[in-house]
């Protein structure tokens, strides 16, 4: 009997599912089954932000793991930005297939960047920085922080094959993060990185969003195609 191949996607901080939707779609079209959980506190309000905590974030993950695993023999996770971070949580809780995260955090903020989109266009990127900042609550940004410093002892455990995509030109996680994340993973990881040269944070709603959707699709397929007869692939 064949096996079924299962993609969880988790969003990012303050996000919801559209910060990956366009792949989750492609994916579907693909044939997988895919799993796009909304994080607790997430997607509603201010309120609702301000009274969940990582923990529950971490909740968030693993429940849609197990859904997920309820359908899917062999899963693959996709963390986008903070949802990279879960990610890591799950690769060394549960059997994971192949780990992808796209611009997560090892360094956040990167000033620079956040500038030259303010030179190219203040009106356009003002208002989204303003408005990030204003639908944030502070307690969330400390339970991120939290989030990130217990992150970074699990990394050397993560054994899982990994793919790292990132924007060169992100304007919230800093670019090197992605170096940093590949040399902290156990080397039986494997950990590549693809790099992404026209892109902000929002990769996957930017220029380079074909090519990264491409990217993740063909990488999925490349992963399991050793074992393609034992396993369900979309065909």
């Amino acid at each position: 009997m064949k096996k079924t191949v299962g993609c969880l996607l988790i969003h990012g901080f303050a996000g919801d599912i559209n910060d990956v939707l366009p792949l989750a779609k492609r994916l579907r079209e693909e044939g997988y089954q895919v799993e796009c959980p909304t994080l607790e506190g997430h997607g509603t309000t201010r309120r609702e932000m301000a009274k969940s905590t990582r923990h529950d974030w971490l909740r968030s993950a693993h429940e849609a793991y197990k859904r997920l695993s309820m359908r899917a023999d062999s899963i693959v996770v996709i963390g986008f930005s903070m949802g990279g971070l879960l990610a890591f949580h799950l690769a060394t809780t549960y059997p994971v297939e192949l780990l992808i995260t796209m611009n997560t955090p090892y360094k956040y903020w990167d000033v620079k960047e956040a500038m030259n989109y303010l030179r190219e266009d203040f009106h356009t990127h003002s208002r989204r920085y303003i408005r990030g900042i204003g639908r944030i609550p502070l307690s969330s940004m400390v339970q991120f922080r939290r989030l990130l410093s217990e992150t970074k002892p699990l990394l050397p455990k993560v054994t899982t094959p990994y793919l790292l995509l990132q924007a060169r030109r992100d304007d919230t996680v800093h670019a090197v993060s992605a170096e940093l994340l590949a040399s902290s993973v156990n080397e039986a990881a494997s950990a590549q990185i693809s790099w992404y040269e026209n892109s902000n944070h929002m990769i996957l709603h930017g220029p380079d969003k074909d090519e990264a959707i491409a990217h993740v699709v063909d990488k999925i397929k490349e992963h399991f195609a050793s074992y393609a007869t034992a396993v369900d692939l979309p065909t």
